[in-house]
């Protein structure tokens, strides 16, 4: 493809200016023609010219004819821009606006054959070049492709056979990977500019993987520029491939070049991406197996561990717990496999081998004890989550177990942390199994019948009173022991008068036919109030 923008700058002579129609400068150019004196005034227009016009000529054609209506013609039947020698009209730059046709001022010394011979000759020669050329760039990336020189290695090798400074970037802006030296004066960081327009740029274009669209961005400084070309996935864009330089040596051959190494890219991108589903496939169905116990035997379960990487083989044989990432309900789109992204992320910067899945709503983690201090590494996790899906998210952490068997069991407290957590503070981002004190052993005994028929015994006058009625005698009992058995500061937790603290207080006495002044009922409630807490959060 040769643009408008390099027939300008290649072919036509020094002084020519750009009148409108400054946004069809990327299109494509296919031949050259000039208005005749005598009908046809142009010969058959296949699509794809640019037309050469002596403004003065256009009344020997017609006495009708104008400027304005000759470029609304030629642009209806496929031109692409218009180069003209005279005064140009008002109406005729209003129609160049339009019709997006970019019209161009010759310097009136001009020759109008010679230079509409020049540009037939610069579009032969073009032609013939940058197929050459464009075999070469194909050959030579896609072969770098193929033998998994990845991204970079693309990146610097375009920056090689262009002479101009390349650059590789996410989806999201992100600066991956840079290669040869911006021209003077280039802006000292001219990737990041523009970004807003690119994206538009991407995504309102058709993007071809066998041939994405290239195109060019000021960077805010004279005879400087940037084209950029997206990186076409399977599923969108993977990114950008993008090369600056002067603008006259942003030719053809670097839009070619720009295009065949975001097509180079692709396959990379496409192909790590395989290879990560793949193993992301294959460590899940193991954490998955850890998790709840679906394998044969303990040896058979280590042997697949150990084909992960010696470091998960090591930590599920040995020493091990579990973290478990949850949000705030309801989850967001994307849940939870954004935070396996987040969290495998983390265990990479933390070199800390580990086996990451999705599971049952939630990002499981299973690592190796030598997780260093594990709440600060949990903290951690956390905030990385959270600032992912910018949500709350809480962390409910195991104790360090043994063996396979150990994993499951690390994850069963995992899971009790974060619904304790809930229920005794739900502000804090990370709950340690080993931290919830009492409750761990009300959740041992969970199953339990004994501990049912305690807390039936001991609450279900209380609890029956409170589903009746919608009372709050539970709540004002709760706050009542939190406040060390004072009224006064119960009512200021519970943001009510004194008075109805100790009317609440009364009817719990009456109900349920007790005395809180006796220690030994005081401490039963207490524990049922755990009870309650805990049978909760199970259920």
């Amino acid at each position: 493809m040769i643009s408008v923008q390099d027939v300008w700058r290649g072919a036509l002579p020094p002084g020519t200016e750009l009148l409108g129609g400054g946004g069809g400068l990327d299109r494509q150019v296919e031949w050259a023609t000039s208005l005749r004196t005598r009908p046809p005034a142009f010969e058959a227009i296949k699509g794809g010219e640019i037309a050469f016009i002596a403004v003065r000529s256009i009344r020997l054609l017609d006495e009708r004819l104008d400027l304005t209506r000759v470029l609304a013609s030629f642009a209806e039947k496929g031109g692409v821009a218009a180069a003209v020698i005279g005064e140009v009209p008002p109406g005729a730059v209003e129609v160049a606006e339009r019709l997006t046709l970019p019209l161009l001022r010759l310097p009136a010394e001009c020759h109008l054959p010679d230079v509409h011979q020049a540009t037939t000759r610069f579009i032969l020669d073009q032609r013939t070049a940058l197929h050459d050329r464009a075999q070469e760039l194909q050959s030579e990336l896609m072969e770098l492709a193929l033998n998994g020189a990845g991204p970079s290695g693309i990146i610097d090798r375009l920056a090689e056979l262009l002479g101009l400074a390349a650059a590789w970037q996410a989806e999201s802006g992100e600066l991956r990977h840079v290669a040869g030296a911006l021209p003077s004066p280039a802006p000292a960081d001219p990737w990041s500019r523009e970004m807003p327009a690119i994206r538009r740029f991407a995504d309102s274009t058709a993007v071809l993987a066998a041939n994405p669209p290239v195109r060019e961005f000021p960077l805010g400084m004279a005879g400087i520029a940037r084209l950029v070309a997206p990186i076409p996935l399977r599923d969108g864009i993977g990114g950008f491939v993008s090369v600056v330089g002067a603008e006259v040596d942003l030719g053809q051959l670097a839009r070619l070049g720009c295009a065949r190494a975001a097509s180079a890219c692709a396959i990379e991108l496409d192909r790590e991406r395989a290879v990560l589903a793949a193993r992301d496939d294959l460590e899940g169905e193991v954490a998955t197996a850890l998790l709840t116990g679906a394998y044969s035997s303990e040896p058979a379960m280590l042997e697949r561990a150990r084909r992960m990487g010696a470091g998960v083989g090591e930590s599920v044989a040995g020493e091990s717990l579990v973290l478990v990432v949850r949000t705030s309900s309801p989850a967001p789109q994307g849940w939870p496999a954004s935070g396996v992204r987040a969290a495998q992320r983390w265990a990479q910067r933390r070199e800390l081998p580990a086996l990451v899945t999705a599971h049952q709503g939630a990002v499981v983690v299973i690592a190796g004890a030598a997780l260093g201090d594990p709440r600060r590494a949990a903290g951690e996790l956390a905030s990385d989550c959270r600032a992912l899906v910018e949500l709350p998210v809480t962390v409910g952490m195991g104790r360090a177990k043994h063996g396979p068997a150990g994993i499951r069991a690390s994850h069963r407290e995992a899971e009790q942390a974060i619904g304790m957590g809930a229920r005794v503070d739900a502000r804090a981002p990370v709950v340690s199994f080993a931290d919830l004190g009492l409750h761990r052993l009300l959740f041992a005994m969970a199953q339990h019948p004994e501990l049912h028929e305690f807390f039936r015994d001991q609450m279900a006058v209380l609890s029956a009173y409170d589903e009746r009625g919608g009372g709050d005698l539970l709540r004002t009992l709760d706050a009542f022991f939190r406040c060390h058995g004072s009224p006064t500061e119960t009512a200021q937790r519970l943001k009510l008068h004194r008075n109805t603290v100790l009317y609440r207080l009364r009817r719990i006495e009456e109900v349920g036919r007790l005395d809180l002044r006796d220690p030994d009922t005081r401490l039963n409630l207490q524990l049922c109030l755990r009870i309650r807490e805990v049978l909760q959060a199970l259920a």
